[in-house]
């Protein structure tokens, strides 16, 4: 089986993407006041604290969501209706 040379503006677009993406990781996991030492000493430890923000996060938020799904829900469906309805009359 012989291996295609690879494109070096492919290569070149594969580690720019890879680098945006590791910055971005990077970035995320000091937010979380998380170091390279931290995931290398205890991977369960910082495992779990990646899974504790996380549910935070989720917790934080779902009170605004149900809170504005309250709201935006029944606009949305009631918009959906008339549209449905204005649409079906210009057909006549």
């Amino acid at each position: 089986m012989a291996f295609e040379k690879p494109d070096p503006g492919t290569v070149l677009k594969t580690v720019v993407k890879l680098l945006a993406i590791s910055l971005l990781v990077g970035w995320a996991i000091t937010f979380f006041e998380i170091t390279p030492e931290d995931i290398f000493r205890d991977f369960g430890k910082t495992v779990r604290a990646v899974y504790d923000a996380a549910k935070n996060a989720i917790e934080w938020s779902a009170g605004y969501i149900v809170i504005g799904a309250v709201v935006v829900i029944p606009i949305w469906l009631i918009l959906t209706v008339v549209n449905a309805f204005s649409k079906g009359r210009r057909r006549d």
